[in-house]
């Protein structure tokens, strides 16, 4: 089952896309940043190259809300270098591609294996304060209730 709002969301140790740099725990922002996690299917699939690029061109909206914005999928690291140069992804994109250990720890394992979609910010303690899972595919999840969740925590 997905967490709900005001859950603890779960911390992660996770490789960033191949060369862009170190693992990145959940726990290294909690004190400083709140964290948008965007758990989503595959990496140059349709649907998620409209979301996450889109979530590139907020960059501003993201850094005056001091949130950091995380992409998941169970796609490889280096999947993930490819499409984010392609993409023009500009925040980091986790692979949890062996074991799939964080995609199971937040309850979005679709019964195919891969993530489901899903939007799910945490504040500066660590409490999940908006979450939305939808259909993987095609639906996205709802910008407004998103961004008007974000604007709350400034």
């Amino acid at each position: 089952m997905a967490l709900n709002v005001g859950d603890v969301a779960p911390d992660f140790d996770l490789p960033q896309a191949e060369g862009a740099g170190d693992n990145i725990k959940l726990g290294d922002y909690k004190g400083k940043k709140n964290v948008l996690l965007c758990f989503y299917p595959f990496d140059f699939s349709p649907v998620c190259s409209e979301q996450l690029p889109a979530y590139s061109a907020q960059a501003d909206r993201f850094e005056r809300a001091d949130c950091a914005v995380l992409g998941i999928s169970v796609d490889s690291p280096f999947s993930h270098a490819a499409w984010a140069e392609s993409a023009g992804i500009s925040f980091p994109l986790l692979s949890d591609f062996f074991g799939k250990e964080t995609v199971k720890a937040y309850g979005l394992e679709h019964e195919k294996g891969f993530s489901n979609r899903a939007v799910i910010l945490i504040d500066k303690v660590g409490k999940v304060v908006h979450a939305e899972v939808t259909a993987s595919p095609p639906d996205l999840p709802d910008d407004e209730k998103l961004f008007a969740a974000i604007d709350g925590l400034s």
